[in-house]
C-alpha cells in the first residue's frame, strides 16, 4: 500500500492530443502501412510524459543491479530490432504481479513480479523481444486508432465524477498497453519478437518456456480462486486480446524449430540470470508493506495493524483490501497526504462530500487523532443501499482512511461494524523488534541436489497459503515435476 497518485488525468490529456494527429505511417517491422494517431516523434514524446506518471504510480524497483541487468538484455535485443537507433528505455517497476508492457516510443516496463517466474536470460529476452516488437510494429499507436474514442469517454467520466474506485478499474480497461493490443497484434509481436531474440543470439525455445509458465500460473490461479470463492487474477490470460498460452506455445515451438543455430550455439544464460535475481523481493516489497499471517507491517510508515483471523488480505499498490471468506464483510484502507490546517473531521467530511453522514465522533487510537462516521448508504456489498463505516487517522504527514461495509446491517450500522472499529484500533507504531517483520520475502538461489525437496523450503514462508505450489511455479516444475538436479533453483526466505 502506497499513497495514491493520479495517472489517468495525464493519460487522458495525452490521448486527446494524439487524436489530433491521425496519419498513415510506414511500418518498419511489418513492411506494411498502418493508420496511426501520431508520428513516431509524437509517440516518443507521449511516452516520455507517461514515463513520469507511470513511475509515480508504480514506483521504480530500487535495485540498480537488477535495473542494469534488464536494461543490458533489452538493449542487446533492441540493437537487433528494426529500430536500433531509437533511444530505448527499460525499467523494472515495483509491482509484484506477472506482466510487462510498453507505451510505445521505446519505453518498456517489466513488473518485478515477472522476474521471479522466469528462469533464464533467454526467457527474459523472449519477454523483452515481444515488447520491443510492439514498439517497432507501432501497436501502441495503432491501438489508439481503434479505441481512443471509447477510452476518452471512460476517462472523462471518471475525471468528472472523481470516482477513484472506478478509476482503478478503468485504468486497466482504458490502457491497451497493460492488457494487450488484440489477438492479431499479440501474435505478430510474438513472431517479430522471436526474430529479434534470434538475431541477438538467444535461444528461441525460451519463448515457448515463457508461455508454458504463463499457462501453469493461469491454471494455478484459476484453481486457487475457485477454492477461495473469488475471481482469478490473471495477467496474461484474462484479457481476450491475448491468444491462449497453449496456442502461443505451439506457435513459438514451430517457429523455434526453423531457426538457424549460430556458431557456438544459442545463448540461454540460466545461471547468470539466477545470480542476477538472487535477493529479489517476492510478493510485496518494503515500499508496499508486508502481510504476515493476519498482520500488516510497513517499515517506512513505521506502523502495523491487524485483521481478524481467517480474513483474506490483499496488499495492492494503493490500498489494503481485507474481506471474510464468504465475502459478506470487507475493509479497505488507503493513505492520503495529510491536508494542512484541517482536522481529521474536516478531512473526512471533504472525502465524503455528497454522502449522508450519521453519528460522527472524534477518536484517539494509540496516540493518533482521528474521526469516525457512518454513511447511510454506499455499501458495495448491498447494491449501494447499506451503511459504511469510515474512520480517518492522522499519523505524521499521512492520513489513513478506513472504510468498512457488510452485506447486511443492524440498527443503521454494518453487521461487522464492531470488527471494523477494532481493526482501526489495532493500528499502532512499530516496535523496534518488528521492523525485521516489515522486510519482504526474498528469492534465494541454491543449487538443487537429488535430496532437495521444495516442500521443506515451503515451511519457511508460512505467510503464503500455497507455499509449495508457489515454489513449483517460480521454478517451472508445477505441478510436481522433478527439480533439475545440479542446477540453480529459487527458494523464498
Amino acid at each position: 500500500m502506497t499513497r495514491r497518485t493520479s495517472l489517468l488525468r495525464n493519460i487522458s490529456a495525452a490521448l486527446l492530443a494524439a487524436a489530433l494527429a491521425l496519419s498513415c505511417a510506414s511500418n518498419p517491422a511489418t513492411g506494411g502501412r498502418n493508420v496511426v494517431f501520431t508520428s513516431m516523434e509524437g509517440e516518443i514524446e507521449q511516452s516520455r510524459r507517461w514515463y513520469d506518471e507511470i513511475i509515480r504510480f508504480y514506483g521504480i524497483y530500487e535495485d540498480q543491479a537488477i535495473q542494469d541487468y534488464v536494461n543490458a538484455v533489452g538493449q542487446r535485443i533492441a540493437r537487433n530490432s528494426d529500430l536500433p537507433d531509437l533511444n530505448w528505455t527499460f525499467t523494472v517497476i515495483d509491482e509484484g504481479s506477472v506482466n510487462a508492457f510498453t507505451t510505445g516510443g521505446g519505453y518498456v516496463y517489466v513488473h518485478r513480479g515477472l522476474l521471479a517466474y522466469l528462469n533464464s536470460e533467454a526467457e527474459l529476452a523472449a519477454v523483452l523481444g515481444h515488447e520491443i516488437a510492439h514498439v517497432t510494429a507501432r501497436h501502441p499507436a495503432r491501438g489508439q486508432s481503434k479505441s481512443v474514442g471509447a477510452n476518452l469517454g471512460v476517462l472523462a467520466a471518471i475525471i468528472l465524477t472523481g470516482n477513484a474506485a472506478m478509476a482503478d478499474l478503468a485504468s486497466i480497461g482504458a490502457a491497451a498497453w497493460v492488457q494487450g493490443y488484440g489477438r492479431e497484434a499479440e501474435s505478430e509481436a510474438d513472431a517479430i519478437g522471436m526474430k529479434y531474440m534470434v538475431r541477438a543470439g538467444y535461444d528461441p525455445r525460451a519463448m515457448r518456456s515463457v508461455f508454458e509458465t504463463f499457462k501453469a500460473q493461469e491454471a494455478f490461479e484459476i484453481a486457487t480462486a475457485r477454492a477461495e470463492g473469488r475471481q482469478p487474477r490473471i495477467y496474461h490470460g484474462i484479457f481476450s486480446s491475448h491468444p491462449a498460452p497453449d496456442d502461443r506455445a505451439i506457435a513459438a515451438a514451430r517457429a523455434a524449430s526453423t531457426a538457424a543455430v549460430p556458431e557456438g550455439g544459442f545463448v540461454i544464460n540460466r545461471n547468470l540470470y539466477m545470480q542476477a535475481i538472487d535477493g529479489l523481493a517476492f510478493g510485496s516489497s518494503r515500499a508496499q508493506g508486508v502481510v504476515r499471517d493476519n498482520r500488516f507491517y510497513h517499515a517506512d510508515m513505521g506502523l502495523t495493524l491487524a485483521f481478524p483471523k481467517g480474513w483474506i488480505i490483499e496488499n495492492h499498490r494503493d490500498r489494503l483490501l481485507a474481506y471474510t471468506r464468504n465475502q459478506d464483510s470487507l475493509m479497505q484502507i488507503t493513505v492520503e497526504p495529510r491536508p494542512p490546517n484541517k482536522s481529521p473531521r474536516e478531512f473526512l467530511i471533504d472525502q465524503l462530500k455528497g454522502a449522508q453522514l450519521v453519528g460522527g465522533e472524534p477518536v484517539t487510537i494509540n496516540g493518533m487523532d482521528g474521526y469516525s462516521v457512518l454513511t447511510r448508504d454506499g455499501s458495495p456489498l448491498d447494491r449501494g443501499a447499506g451503511p459504511v463505516r469510515f474512520i480517518a487517522l492522522y499519523r505524521g504527514n499521512s492520513a489513513f482512511l478506513f472504510a468498512g461495509a457488510s452485506r447486511s446491517s443492524r440498527n443503521g450500522r454494518p453487521e461487522a461494524d464492531g470488527l471494523f472499529r477494532s481493526v482501526a484500533e489495532t493500528t499502532r507504531p512499530l516496535r523496534p523488534a518488528e521492523y525485521a517483520l516489515a522486510e519482504p520475502y526474498r528469492l534465494k538461489i541454491i543449487r538443487a541436489t537429488d535430496k532437495t525437496r521444495l516442500s521443506e523450503y515451503a515451511e519457511q514462508i508460512p505467510a503464503h497459503k500455497y507455499q509449495k505450489e508457489e515454489l513449483e511455479l517460480i521454478n517451472a516444475v508445477y505441478p510436481n515435476k522433478p527439480l533439475p538436479v545440479g542446477e540453480y533453483i529459487k527458494i523464498v526466505e
